[in-house]
This record gives structure tokens, C-alpha cells and sequence, in this order.
């Protein structure tokens, strides 16, 4: 999953994160054209210049953060560039949006009270914050930021919403104690997100030195040191979450263990505390209700801590902070103290006691802290060993519809000591984590031939699996009742694995958007095939299944059904409704139209039975009916001239909808020739050599007719209208993953090395000006690297026959063309496209 949102400043996730055909960046390349391609309103011209002076930032030693890969920052980073989102479009599209914004003020206007319950707040959009890290949380439980600098931040617990418009929360710490002979000479909050003295908690000391931070993210491990000079010791955290690839169980828990190494290079002998302290709620005041909190104290195998029960949002909830002792470690609780007062009680009593800290401090239960002590020894190292748990089994979506289980509830149960359960298996079990990620990761960060950027991005990118509003819920047997379109399949699938779903990005609320999906699968499929398996097999489901209600549509003001028959749907739902109960929650444009989704589910469903599933007979019995359906409305109703390619209608009738396609075009002419073939080979596997014969010879006629009317010798012209010539859809090559579709065999090898070609002459100018968008401009004729051959000289059967060129294409971008971004998020921007094309 590439972060691809063009107003992403710089940090290890992009808070404004796109996954979709409204702002993805890596698949269209810039026109001239502004009315047929209103992307090129983000050209150079128009773009929002930065009048602050370039930032300087320093790299920090790599000293004592485990390693060298990954998304590395000094607490006093900042962004290098400052970008914003397009703000200053021509008259010409003002005046063609009129409608538009007619229609849809209406709508935000007529939700004003609940504006959270829009599927895309399109005018309050959000605003990115620089300084997330590496989140805290398994896949489908609830996710809690941490900031590089040190806090904890944008809170996921209720489903479906990432909570990122709200601040760190100030209480959620950290604090370090130094003490000798029972006399503190030092007492900090290690974290250098927040301003001295201000409220709350103004008693509390923020001033930890954010050059004396450094922090290396690597999903899903961070290690964040905090230097203190002056007594020379170091402090390093190690943040650590069980994404462990097909741990079905460990995966899904939600937690993250804390590991403190103290290193004491000094002469002297110190005591050292490190003090855990959480507050109830989220950060958001509406959402918190500090009346109901209670907190209890418990002690299990060595492990102590607190349990704080409150509720968010009408949710019961139950935050678990605990330390390990062992023989050189012992532990402190405190089961209240205020966090919205000064602090003072709570910080004095910390300093007096030399960093240790015992029952109730004030009259209070919204917060509770651990306290876990050790004496460093001269030239010595201690380990110190946190875990935060937060316990939300049964949740609900907006309209509270039905409760749903968490699936981590179905190893750990329900009951408020599963939390003490949890804490204890997260405590004990860690070693063993690391190992398996260990061993995961190694392979890839010790390959001699992969740039450092792509290491880092290959693995931070995947943060979008537990922080991209992800659920994963346990199977209950009322499904099958409320959604009568179940199959037999399915409900099997979804009583062993459970049901997964996640955001189409923070801010586009709807869970499962399938076209953002089908490029970002490949996480699921490589890591957690079944999550992906039953994905499909519910969106093979939804297919023909149909909602009547009459919908008016944002863009073009036209009425239609929300859910139509042999459609795949856009999405499964908005968690503040009732996803999966009620589809599509989309209504910018009529999905319905969209001629991609069918193709991209066809291609999505070969690749799950050839490579994920190792050709299981009994997925293509399940998907082979569907998608010869699909292929079958394809011809009737898309290939208007009868010669078996499709064309585009001149409408927002694909998910680049913002791109107005004319006749035969690149990308969806593409998809369906790939998805032509891949029915060739499903056909033949399933042995239905009547639709084996037909569908190879309409394939035969398609590629000739996409050569015909689309080749200019040096690449594929974007479609049939005018000036098409100007832009390169880098996503023609949708189709051409060889090891997973074997889909455009005939694909001209000079496609592929043409645009490569293209994309080193233009880098700089996507580098400077476009923000690595959809692509590129061609403004000089490319030189044809290999020669030109007819669609005819290569079989329907072949092999791709430039895979391996294609590879090399990659990392000799990487190594020759890319210089190394300050900014990885956007250096995994740039790449990407290179990759994709």
C-alpha cells in the first residue's frame, strides 16, 4: 500500500492517504488538456509555493536504533517542503463544477449536525500532521499513533474512524526518574511533542531536547533513543506489534509491547524509573465520559498493572498498562491521579519518592500510571519492559445495528480479565514475535540488490493494515439472516477466518472501496491470504445481489439504484451506518457505470485461484459462473461496435473519474484484454471449451483492435480522442504481472521501455513540479529503445516476454535516476510510479 496522497508532507504515514483513483499517484500521466484531464490542474503552474526558507534537517546516529532501514527522523525534524492541496481551479472548471457544488453543498448542509456521518467531508478535508510513527496495534483491533517524537496520537478504537483531527494526548507518557540515594537529580517526560508548561499538566516537565531524539519506524517495531548527555545515559524504546505474516491469531491482538534498554555509560551508580502513565478516552472530549471510569489493580506471574474501564463513545473499553519485574526490576501502580489538572501531586510525589508511585493519589480514576525501577550499575544496561492493552470486544457501528466481536475475542474471550490475559501473553510471548518478524523482514533488508528506500517502504507502507481504520470480526450466526445474499461458500470461509475490512483512506470513509483495494491486495494476499480470500468471496456475493433505493448522484445530478445487478460494488459500506447490511456508500458518481470494477475483480479473483489459492477447484467453481457473467455484460452493453473491444463512453464511466475517456482507451482497454485472457485460461482449467474457443478468438480481435487504434509507435496513446498523444496512462500496464495474471502476453515489449525511457527524461520535472501525480507529460518524442512488433507476433498463450527487463528497469531507476528524497514517504511516491510503469 504506497502512501500516494500528493499533500503529504513528511513522516513516516500520510495522514491525508489516498488510496484511490481521486488523487492516486502513480497511474495517469498530466495532460495539457484540463477539461478532459482535470489533473492537470495540479501542474507547476498552479501549485501553492512554500514562501518559508528551505529546511535544513539533520540525521541522526543510527547508534542503538537496532538497525539501519527503515523511516529514520531527529525529534526536531520538520518538513522539508511545504505542499497543499490544489486550491485554484480555472474558471472554465469552476464553472462546470456549479452543479456540483450545488448539489452537494445541499447534502453537507442538510448533515451540517453530523458531519461525521458523511462518507467525504469534501469541505472540511483533513490537514496533515508531520510527525506520525509506526502505530500501535494489531490487524482489525483498534489502532493508537505514536508520534516520532515521542506521544501517543490518533486514536482507531471505535471501527471504521481514525481519530486525526485530534492532538496527542498529554497524559498517555512516558516520564523518566533518576535518582541516587534516594534523591532524584533528573525527572523528564521522554517525549518532545509538547510545550513546556502549558495546560494541562503545566507542573509536568516537557522539555526534553528534540536533538536528543532519534527514531527508526519499521513496521511493525520502532526504536526511539532519547540521549541525556549530561549523565550520560541513553534510553532506548523498542515498540513492538505482533503483524506477524499468516498468524491468524497473534496478528489480530490489541496491544503493543514496550521495551526500554537503560545504558548507563557514566562512573556513577544511578536508580532509574521509568513511569507509564494513560488516561481514559481517546483524546476526544465529546467521545470520553470520566464519570464512568473505575480502575483496579492486579498482579499475575511477576506482571503488574492497572485496568482502567471506561466507555468511548457508548462503547465499555478497558486500557491495560503493566510492567515485568524480575529480580532487578520492581514495580509501582497508581490507580488515579487527575489528568486534566496541573499535575503537581502526581509529579512531586514521583520526585520525592525517587520514581516510585503506590495506590491513589487524588480523588480521581480517569488516569492510571506504572512504575517499573532498577539500579544501573557503571557501564551497565538494564531492560525494561512495558505493555498497553486495550480490551473493546463488542463494538458497534453507527447506527448501532447489530454488536460485533472483535475477532481476537474468539482466542482471549470477552470478559474484563481477558485484558490481564492479554497483558500477560504480550509480556511473555514478545521474544518470540520478534523472531518470526525477524525472520519475515531479514530476507528482504539483507538483499545486496534492493535500494534502502524500497526496504523501508516495502514494510512501513503495510501500517494502512492496522491503521487504516481495519475491523476483523468474529462470525455470528445472525449474518446469514440480514444478508440473505450470503453464499454457502462464504459463510464458511467467514465462520473459520472472520470478516475483514478497512478504509479506503482516513478521510474516504467506506470500508472495502474495491478499486483502491485491487492495487493494495497484494498485502492480504502475500501475508494474509485468507483475510484476501474472504474478501472476495463476500464481494462475489454482492455482485448480483441488488438495492432498489433511488439515489440522486453528487456529480451529474442523475438518479439511479444505489446497488445494481452484475456490478461489483464500489464499497461495502460507511461505518457510520451499517456496512455490509447497506453497500455503496459512494454516491459522488453512479458506480454502476464504471466499467473497471468488473474487470479488476475478474483479474483479483485469477490471481487468488493461480497464485494464492495453488488453482483450487473449488474457488473457481465458486467464482468461474460470476465471472463469466461479468465478461458477458462487458460485451453486451460496452463493446458497442461489436469487435470485441470496449469503449468508454466519454463519462465518468471508469475510477479515474475525474478523467473523461473517448472510445478505446489505454486503461480500460488494457483491463479488458487481460481480463479476456484471464477467462481463456479460467474456461480452460474449468473445462468449458465452448467458452474456451469463444472468448480467445473476441481476445484475438480485441489486441488487434487496441494495437489499431491506440499505438503511436513509441506508446499507447491515453484513447481515441484528440491530442491523446500527449499523455501516457501508466496504468495500461494494470494487466502485466506476469507471476500473477499472465494476462497481456502480446503487451509490446517497447511499451514497457518507452515509458521507462520517459519517465528518466521527466523525473526531475515530476521530482520539482508534479509531486510524482499520476505521471508524466511527454513533450519530445521518445526514442524506440526495441523494436516495433505486431500485436500477431506474440501468441495469446505466451509468456510475458519482458519481465525481467522489466525488473531491471526498477532498480536501475532506483540506483541511477532516484536520488534519496529527504522525505521516504515521497521518495515511495516517486519509486512507485517507476515500478508501476
Amino acid at each position: 500500500m504506497i502512501c500516494e496522497s500528493r499533500d503529504c508532507f513528511d513522516s513516516l504515514e500520510c495522514s491525508n492517504l489516498k488510496l484511490c483513483r481521486r488523487r492516486r499517484g502513480n497511474m495517469v500521466v498530466d495532460s495539457n488538456d484540463s477539461e478532459l484531464r482535470p489533473s492537470s490542474v495540479n501542474s507547476n503552474s498552479n501549485r501553492k509555493k512554500s514562501k518559508r526558507r528551505p529546511v535544513k534537517n539533520v540525521e541522526p546516529s543510527l547508534e542503538g536504533l537496532g538497525g539501519k532501514y527503515g523511516w529514520i527522523a531527529r525529534g526536531d525534524k520538520r518538513p522539508e517542503e511545504k505542499r497543499v492541496p490544489f486550491t485554484k481551479p480555472t474558471i472554465k472548471q469552476i464553472c462546470s463544477s456549479l452543479p456540483f457544488i450545488w448539489r452537494y453543498s445541499f447534502f453537507w448542509l442538510k448533515n451540517f449536525r453530523q458531519r461525521e456521518k458523511l462518507f467525504i467531508n469534501t469541505f472540511q478535508p483533513l490537514k496533515h500532521r508531520p510527525y506520525y510513527g509506526v502505530p500501535c496495534g494489531g490487524i482489525g483491533a483498534g489502532s493508537i499513533g505514536r508520534d516520532f517524537r515521542g506521544a501517543f496520537c490518533k486514536f482507531s478504537l471505535r471501527p471504521g474512524f481514525v481519530e486525526q483531527r485530534t492532538d496527542s494526548v498529554k497524559a498517555d507518557q512516558f516520564i523518566l526518574n533518576v535518582s541516587q540515594e534516594g534523591k532524584t537529580i533528573k525527572q523528564i517526560v521522554l517525549s518532545s511533542a509538547f510545550h513546556h508548561g502549558e495546560s494541562p499538566l503545566a507542573s509536568w516537565d516537557f522539555s526534553f531536547p528534540p536533538e536528543n531524539v532519534a527514531y527508526r519506524g519499521l513496521y511493525p517495531r520502532s526504536w526511539t533513543k532519547y540521549a541525556l548527555p549530561e549523565l550520560k545515559l541513553t534510553i532506548v524504546v523498542k515498540q513492538i506489534t505482533p503483524i506477524i505474516p499468516h498468524d491468524y491469531k497473534d496478528s489480530s491482538l490489541p496491544l503493543s509491547v514496550f521495551v526500554f534498554e537503560v545504558k548507563n555509560e557514566s562512573d556513577e551508580i544511578y536508580d532509574v524509573s521509568i513511569t507509564f502513565t494513560f488516561r481514559n478516552g481517546t483524546g476526544k472530549r465529546r467521545l470520553a465520559d470520566d464519570v464512568s471510569c473505575t480502575v483496579s489493580e492486579f498482579e499475575k506471574n511477576g506482571i503488574r498493572g492497572a485496568l482502567l474501564d471506561h466507555v468511548i463513545d457508548q462503547m465499555n473499553c478497558i486500557y491495560g498498562i503493566s510492567g515485568k519485574e524480575s529480580d532487578s526490576v520492581k514495580a509501582s501502580v497508581c490507580t488515579g491521579f487527575d489528568p486534566n489538572g496541573n499535575g503537581k501531586v502526581f509529579w512531586n510525589t514521583l520526585i520525592d519518592n525517587a520514581g516510585r508511585i503506590e495506590g491513589k493519589l487524588e480523588n480521581c480514576s480517569n488516569a492510571v500510571a506504572v512504575g517499573l525501577s532498577s539500579r544501573i550499575l557503571p557501564n551497565r544496561n538494564e531492560k525494561i519492559e512495558f505493555s498497553l492493552v486495550w480490551h473493546m470486544p463488542t463494538v458497534f457501528f453507527g447506527t448501532r445495528q447489530r454488536p460485533l466481536k472483535r475477532w481476537y475475542t474468539r482466542h482471549f474471550g470477552t470478559e474484563k480479565d481477558s485484558a490481564i490475559t492479554i497483558s500477560e501473553y504480550a509480556l511473555q510471548t514478545y521474544p518470540e514475535w520478534e523472531q518470526k518478524i525477524e525472520d519475515w523482514q531479514n530476507p528482504i533488508l539483507d538483499h545486496p540488490n534492493l535500494p534502502n528506500w524500497f526496504k523501508s517502504a516495502l514494510f512501513n507502507e503495510l501500517y494502512f493494515l492496522s491503521d487504516g481504520g481495519s475491523v476483523w470480526f468474529d462470525y455470528d450466526q445472525s449474518w446469514s439472516q440480514q444478508e440473505k445474499h450470503l453464499s454457502d461458500y462464504t459463510e464458511k470461509l467467514l465462520m473459520e477466518y472472520g470478516r475483514f475490512g478497512y478504509l479506503e483512506s482516513w478521510e474516504y470513509r467506506m470500508i472495502n472501496t474495491y478499486d483502491v483495494h485491487f492495487y493494495a491486495s497484494f498485502a492480504l494476499a502475500e501475508l494474509f491470504p485468507q483475510l484476501e480470500h474472504v474478501l472476495q468471496a463476500e464481494m462475489t456475493d454482492n455482485i448480483h445481489n441488488t438495492e432498489d433505493t433511488l439515489v440522486k448522484f453528487h456529480m451529474e445530478g442523475d438518479i439511479a439504484p444505489i446497488k445494481t445487478y452484475r456490478r461489483v460494488p464500489h464499497d461495502l459500506g460507511n461505518p457510520a451506518r451499517e456496512p455490509w447490511v447497506s453497500t455503496n456508500a459512494y454516491v459522488m458518481h453512479n458506480t454502476a457505470m464504471w466499467k473497471d470494477l468488473n474487470l479488476k475483480y475478474i483479474l483479483a479473483s485469477y490471481r487468488d485461484y493461480y497464485c494464492m489459492l495453488k488453482k483450487s477447484r473449488s474457488f473457481l467453481e465458486f467464482i468461474y459462473p460470476t465471472v463469466i457473467s461479468l465478461i458477458q455484460e462487458g460485451l453486451e452493453n460496452w463493446d458497442r461496435d461489436g469487435d470485441g473491444m470496449i469503449e468508454n463512453f466519454g463519462l465518468a464511466d471508469q475510477t479515474y473519474d475525474a478523467w473523461r475517456m473517448i472510445g478505446v482507451s489505454a486503461y480500460c482497454g488494457s483491463l479488458w484484454i487481460a481480463a479476456l485472457k484471464v477467462v481463456v485460461e479460467m474456461a480452460k482449467d474449468y473445462g468449458d471449451e465452448k467458452s474456451y474457443e469463444k472468448y480467445l478468438n473476441i481476445l484475438n480481435g480485441a489486441k488487434k483492435v487496441f494495437d489499431d487504434k491506440l499505438w503511436n509507435g513509441k506508446y499507447y496513446n491515453f484513447d481515441e480522442s484528440l491530442n491523446s498523444q500527449k499523455t501516457v496512462m501508466a496504468d495500461q500496464l494494470c494487466g502485466y504481472w506476469k507471476h500473477y495474471y499472465r494476462a497481456i502476453g502480446y503487451m509490446r515489449p517497447l511499451c514497457i521501455w518507452s515509458m521507462y525511457s520517459a519517465l528518466r527524461k521527466n523525473y526531475k520535472l515530476l521530482e520539482k513540479d508534479t509531486d510524482l501525480l499520476a505521471g508524466i507529460k511527454i513533450e519530445d518524442p521518445v526514442p524506440n529503445p526495441l523494436p516495433v512488433a505486431s500485436a500477431d507476433d506474440v501468441s495469446s498463450d505466451s509468456e510475458v516476454p519482458v519481465v525481467d527487463q522489466e525488473l531491471e528497469v526498477t532498480v536501475t531507476v532506483s540506483d541511477s535516476d532516484v536520488k534519496r528524497s529527504p522525505s521516504p514517504v515521497l521518495m515511495d511516491q516517486g519509486t512507485k510510479i517507476a515500478i508501476c510503469a
